[in-house]
């Protein structure tokens, strides 16, 4: 092969896989597209001119994409609410989201007026791309909403925030002696053990800790375990105590 050939073939090569790096702008099909977006959950991070809510301040935002027999909607929350839209994928990365039915718990402000902009702002979506954990949307007004991929639980699953000591204790007597977390929901209350695993979790210790953790229902656990499992979703704060 001549050096022009293979300068050629060079080219050819990077182009293509560049295209296959990102989800959405394109280069997929309609069912590899659905297939990334379906993947995770996804917390929206970014949004330029909104405060996002984010532990103390509110609920995370979530986007949760299924297709079912066919029937494609998208759910999560706005703040505080529960929403739940259709959805339609389309090649070159479209995205149509449609009116969502949105739960009418009356919110502090500013949750209402954010919920209210942000259900708006998804019928405004012409487009998605995914890079990695990473999801842009773009809208009809020329904003970008950047959200990120957390992990996929059931839909029932309760968003719930704790604390976690920086050390754990004995929490079984005799010779097979284990050790287990403390945790508490409040500051001001007192350190509980906590049993059982928190997947996806590495704790470090002398580390404290908050986190927000999936609470799901374990349907028929044995005798010997928890009815109750938590996932990581996200450390909030991480701290060496002072």
């Amino acid at each position: 092969m001549n050096p022009i050939m293979k300068t050629l073939f060079a080219v050819i090569m990077l182009a293509t896989l560049s295209a296959c790096a990102d989800t959405g702008g394109g280069a997929s099909g309609p069912d590899q597209s659905q297939t990334a977006l379906t993947a995770s959950r996804w917390e929206l991070v970014r949004w330029p001119g909104h405060v996002i809510p984010h532990g103390d301040n509110g609920e995370p935002v979530i986007l949760n994409f299924q297709n079912e027999g066919g029937e494609s909607r998208v759910s999560g929350r706005s703040w505080c609410n529960r929403f739940t839209a259709s959805y339609a994928l389309r090649d070159g990365g479209k995205l149509t989201i449609g009116r969502a039915a949105s739960t009418r718990m009356a919110c502090m402000e500013p949750a209402m007026q954010f919920e209210s902009a942000f259900l708006e702002k998804l019928e405004a979506i012409t487009s998605y791309r995914i890079s990695g954990n990473t999801m842009e949307v773009n809208t009809a007004d020329g904003e970008v909403l950047m959200f990120h991929a957390r992990e996929k639980v059931s839909p029932q699953a309760k968003v719930k925030f704790i604390y976690v000591a920086p050390q754990k204790v004995p929490c079984t007597a005799g010779v097979m002696q284990t050790t287990c977390l403390q945790i508490r929901e409040r500051k001001e209350d007192p350190w509980q053990l906590w049993y059982d695993n928190i997947h996806g979790f590495d704790f470090k210790p002398g580390t404290a800790y908050r986190l927000r953790i999936l609470e799901e229902q374990v349907a028929n656990p044995p005798a010997d375990a928890s009815s109750i499992k938590w996932t990581l979703d996200l450390v909030v704060e991480q701290a060496l105590p002072e």
